[in-house]
């Protein structure tokens, strides 16, 4: 069959053996499609002179070349402010949790926040110097963020209660399909520190810590599967997306943390991560067969976008 149009995907070296396999599954299911997979480095100009003359999606899951290329329809991973997601994700009408702008040392009124709030990195993952504080140290902070060496701006965010012991949800989302659901329970119950020492030694309150002391478990709520959809297409040029999602205990309701729209939100090659070890490769490929899904999202796509 005569080639129609064109599949370039640029991933992580580590990712780059699962996107062979999945590129034979898009040859076998649409053999009209071309597909090129290419680890760390990629540009259209490097492609087969016989692919040149072709419709072409480019799909870059490493951080693109500085100049998008011109040629073709490009789709690329990107780090995307925290408080810059909030905004968009509000604008859209998605719940998240009560959140500002933060400058440390900067005063809030206890009664518009509660006991406790959260102070993070805008930029950063894992939760890495993420903590909640007593509203009433606020004042005080600015010393132990210093020792930390903390460099970035930093927002405030509203404590949400997600039962006894601290639950999340992770949705990977790939060009809006699922590949992969589940939570992360905290093993111990959340302690509310009533002091900065004690605040800043709190392993009861981030399910996402790279090393937490956590138990994960695979998921398949249907609604929090249609509200990380939601989330997907306020980002939706980003291909992958690593979704973060809550559920307020004293109201039902659901909300987004934050995503991370990286190329390393790959689950399914992370054995550094606590998920990984705890779930299986194999398990987290069978849960939503995870490549398939990805070779029929990618077909779909490469019809709809190729330019």
């Amino acid at each position: 069959m005569k080639t129609g149009k064109v599949l370039a995907i640029c991933s992580r070296p580590e990712n780059h053996n699962d996107f062979v396999a999945i590129g034979k599954r898009i040859i076998r299911k649409a053999p009209e499609i071309a597909v090129v997979i290419k680890p760390v480095f990629y540009h259209p100009n490097e492609l087969d002179p016989a692919l040149q003359n072709f419709p072409l999606l480019n799909l870059y899951l490493v951080n693109p070349p500085e100049i998008i290329p011109s040629r073709g329809k490009t789709l690329f991973v990107e780090r995307i402010d925290k408080f810059e997601q909030i905004k968009q994700y509000t604008a859209a009408g998605i719940t998240t949790p009560k959140t500002i702008e933060y400058e440390l040392g900067q005063p809030i009124n206890k009664n518009d926040w509660g006991e406790h709030v959260f102070i993070k990195p805008r930029k950063g993952s894992f939760s890495e110097n993420s903590f909640l504080i007593p509203t009433k140290c606020i004042l005080d902070i600015k010393p132990y963020f210093e020792k930390l060496r903390v460099k970035d701006k930093f927002i405030l965010q509203e404590f949400i209660y997600t039962g006894v012991n601290a639950i999340s949800y992770r949705v990977l989302n790939f060009l809006g399909a699922t590949l992969s659901f589940f939570s992360y329970t905290c093993l111990k119950p959340i302690y509310l520190p009533n002091n900065l020492d004690k605040a800043f030694n709190n392993d009861t309150v981030q399910t996402s810590f790279l090393n937490a002391k956590t138990t994960e478990k695979f998921e398949y709520n249907n609604e929090i599967l249609d509200f990380s959809k939601k989330i997907f297409n306020v980002f939706s040029e980003k291909p992958i997306q690593g979704t973060d999602i809550i559920i307020d205990k004293k109201s039902n309701k659901l909300l987004v943390l934050e995503a991370n729209h990286g190329g390393n939100s790959w689950v399914f090659t992370k054995k550094d991560w606590h998920s990984y070890k705890t779930l299986g490769r194999s398990f987290l490929l069978q849960q939503f067969d995870a490549f398939n899904v990805a070779a029929d999202v990618l077909i779909k796509k490469t019809e709809e976008l190729a330019i």
